[in-house]
């Protein structure tokens, strides 16, 4: 006998079935107050979007035109991420939209929704049970993001991980905490490369926190001295705005934020990590989907809750999650949504993706970074990390290019604002690319990060494109880097060991573009810096094969530190000089018809291989100005070099720079050595936030005399570029500027750019410290010194001469 209720509900889904797809060109509606039991239309609307998406996965195999699932304005919240596997495609004739209805919002949230009946705790203080085992680590109240409870507090005005103590993870701190286990660590890498974090085990037998590394720096795990915090630790919940949650019993502390009357608030907890999965298979891959018009928020934070990856041997590590994540799919769009508040990675592309589009969106105060492209390691020809690197030439295989499909390959990021991303992870960026090819990331507004705006991790293998980009206010928690950052750490730079100096570029030449085998261009930007420590577009160690032109620059410059390839030309670059470090010989780079104004036109002491010319570079008919006044182009071997012989010193006749417009007017000399103007209205988002317009001032700044030591010259750190090429973690020590061969310090070990941080136990922080406990130190004995050499720090001991 067949089963009534079985057939009914078969019958049931054929008919559901089949009024969506008569209803194709009136479409399918989910509504927070309809019904999963409805049919799906307007006035009978689903109640959730998986029932949407189920539907629409029945039909698609009879549709013919294309479906959209409007969903009513409202909160959606899940309980599970929303997955799409390779059933719910569309295809090219069949297009599938899922969007707000016209004029109403939509909240797709990964947050649980609470309902605390408070009661007084302590002072203003209140205390509600909600519940155990909630596994929240946001809070919302409002809408608003609230503050985990911390030391020391929460301060907007401060851009440092919005306040930091050294003593913050103190054994004195930690004697405060009846339960240190709930409490977290975030601080600055110890070089300010990005942030570490750290989960609280316990407290050791002296006293100090039991630290458990998160592994989210691919740098190390060293925590800065100063700047670090702590959170999530009951003792610490002391202002307005802080929250703590004590999941073993249930209950939720709170002290309301003035004026707030949290007995009518509405309070939730971010408690998903993914809203929506778009996974197909290496053989059957997820297509033609649409995710427009919708807010996305309620996703907690990633430090504490994936294992981190390394991306190759950048900088970076990251946590391979969205909370939209997309793998094995081509051609998804995801436009004029808001990703609000999200607590890690707004949008994961992660392996296999083809033909994205992702535009017109809003990414504000996201926890991480706002659009990560990474691909697989699986790509690559060989697996290079920070432990893994090849140093010798028969180990490259000689290929280039990437070994497998498994990457990202020509998506398109345009248009979209990124305001304030990196809110609990500092090593983030609005676009991060590694492992990919053919991105290109244009129009976006990018500003608010803690480190760069845009970053390329690698050569990986290059064809990208970055234009019309308004970056700003980036770098701001963070040193030693730029808003566009790049590193190019291929399998050519580890031949021979971490060897910068010019002659090692003759060995890596043959392997230089195996992995950055496409040009990546740069133009039409502009790039506005305010601070010291930061370099605007920073092609570091390795980046190669770039192409960079028609770029504003406004208070920073161009740097090219070792890599072979780069072509830049036809940019303005206003109070900065270049930055032209360790350059390999036959790096074959090309600079001309770039405007600069500053006093001085390079640092190019870091160059090495210039006098002799092996750089094969070409440096010319570039104009630079001062107001009037001396322009120094480098050191006093520049012109004897040839470089700059067609170069010139005048007025570049800008139009209006007060308006930011540096277009130059008819006569100018730069014209007349080939520099072409380029739009100065076309930068970012339309509608986006701006840069204020600058002061045209000197800039720069002049070198600090070096003084004698045991045959060699010692200086001091005065500058970001010679800190960063010393890979110092601040600016403290004094390093050898020069060291002849046959010197007494050479003699004995040292080396040219060692830079001595301590000797015999005490730090050396300014020259006169280092020359105070010099003179201390008896003549014919052993100093124990800690230095930095290579970027690395060591331990080294010498015998100080006896006269």
């Amino acid at each position: 006998m067949k089963d009534p209720f079985r057939m009914y509900s078969r019958t049931l889904t054929v008919l559901l079935s089949m009024v969506c797809l008569q209803g194709l060109a009136a479409d399918c509606y989910v509504s927070p107050e309809g019904s999963d039991t409805n049919k799906g239309s307007i006035d009978e609307p689903f109640q959730t979007l998986e029932r949407a998406r189920q539907v629409v996965r029945k039909v698609l195999p009879r549709a013919r035109e294309d479906i959209n699932v409007w969903i009513r304005g409202g909160t959606y919240y899940l309980t599970d991420s929303l997955e799409f596997g390779p059933a719910d495609s569309g295809s090219s004739k069949v297009q599938i939209t899922y969007s707000a209805y016209p004029d109403e919002t939509v909240i797709i949230s990964g947050a649980v929704l609470l309902s605390p009946d408070w009661s007084t705790y302590e002072g203003d203080i209140l205390v509600a049970d909600v519940g155990r085992g909630l596994k929240f680590d946001v809070l919302f109240a409002n809408g608003d993001q609230q503050i985990m409870a911390r030391y020391p507090n929460f301060d907007p005005n401060v851009n440092i991980l919005s306040g930091y103590a050294p003593d913050a993870a103190s054994k004195e701190r930690a004697a405060r905490w009846s339960n240190p286990s709930t409490g977290f660590v975030r601080a600055l890498h110890g070089a300010e490369w990005g942030g570490n974090s750290y989960r609280i085990k316990g407290i050791r037998s002296n006293g100090d926190p039991d630290l458990d590394w998160a592994g989210d720096n691919n740098r190390g795990k060293g925590m800065h001295k100063k700047y670090r915090m702590v959170e999530n630790l009951f003792e610490e919940l002391d202002a307005p705005g802080e929250w703590f949650y004590d999941e073993a019993a249930g209950k939720l502390y709170f002290f309301p934020p003035a004026g707030m009357d949290a007995s009518s608030a509405t309070f939730e907890g971010a408690t998903l990590e993914e809203l929506i999965r778009i996974v197909g298979t290496a053989k059957e891959k997820v297509k033609d989907l649409t995710f427009k018009n919708l807010t996305f928020t309620g996703t907690h934070r990633t430090l504490f809750t994936r294992e981190y990856e390394g991306l190759q041997r950048s900088d970076w590590r990251v946590a391979r999650t969205g909370a939209i994540f997309i793998q094995d799919a081509e051609n998804i769009t995801i436009s004029d949504s808001n990703f609000d508040h999200v607590g890690g990675n707004a949008i994961f592309l992660s392996a296999y993706n083809r033909n994205h589009l992702i535009t017109n969106n809003e990414f504000i105060s996201n926890g991480a970074t706002c659009v990560n492209v990474v691909g697989s390691t699986k790509a690559l020809r060989h697996i290079n990390s920070m432990d893994d690197y090849i140093t010798e030439d028969e180990d490259i295989d000689g290929k280039e290019g990437p070994l497998t499909e498994d990457y990202p390959k020509d998506i398109t990021i345009s248009y979209n604002h990124m305001q304030d991303n990196g809110r609990f992870e500092k090593q983030s960026a609005g676009v991060n690319i590694s492992m990919a090819e053919s991105i290109t990331v244009s129009h976006n507004t990018i500003h608010g990060a803690p480190r760069a705006g845009l970053n390329v991790c690698d050569g990986t293998w290059g064809g990208h494109i970055f234009e019309f980009n308004d970056l700003f206010d980036c770098v701001n928690e963070t040193h030693d880097h730029g808003p566009f950052n790049s590193w190019g750490r291929d399998r050519f730079y580890g031949l021979g060991g971490y060897k910068h100096s010019g002659e090692y570029g003759k060995r890596k030449r043959p392997f230089a573009l195996l992995e950055a085998y496409k040009t990546t261009i740069i133009r039409n930007n502009r790039v506005h810096y305010d601070k010291p420590t930061s370099f605007g577009i920073d092609l570091d160690d390795g980046s190669s094969n770039y192409e960079i032109y028609n770029n504003l620059l406004l208070n920073t410059e161009i740097k090219l530190r070792e890599g072979f390839d780069r072509k830049v030309y036809n940019n303005i670059q206003i109070n900065k000089q270049n930055e032209f470090h360790v350059w390999y010989d036959q790096s074959r780079d090309i600079y001309i018809n770039n405007i600069v104004v500053n006093k001085t036109a390079y640092n190019s002491k870091y160059m090495h291989s210039r006098k002799a010319r092996s750089a094969e570079a070409t440096i010319d008919e570039n104009l630079f100005y001062n107001g009037g006044d001396e322009v120094k182009l480098s050191d006093d071997n520049w012109e004897s070099s040839g470089y700059d012989a067609n170069s010139v010193i005048a007025d570049p006749m800008f139009v209006n720079p007060a308006e930011m417009d540096y277009r130059v007017k008819p006569g100018s000399p730069a014209l007349k050595l080939g520099f072409k103007n380029f739009p100065m209205d076309q930068f970012g988002k339309p509608g986006a936030p701006q840069p204020s317009p600058i002061t045209i001032g000197s800039g720069g700044s002049a070198d600090t005399a070096a003084e004698p030591l045991m045959g060699g010259m010692i200086a001091i750190i005065t500058d970001m570029a010679t800190q960063s090429v010393l890979g110092a973690p601040d600016l403290n020590g004094v390093f050898f500027e020069s060291l002849p061969a046959d010197s007494y310090a050479a003699k004995q070990g040292f080396r040219k750019q060692d830079l001595i941080r301590t000797m015999n136990g005490t730090d050396v922080t300014t020259k006169e410290s280092f020359w105070a406990l010099y003179k201390s130190i008896k003549p014919g004995s052993t100093v124990v010194c800690t230095i930095v050499r290579n970027q690395h720090e060591e331990s080294f001991s010498f015998v100080k001469p006896a006269h």
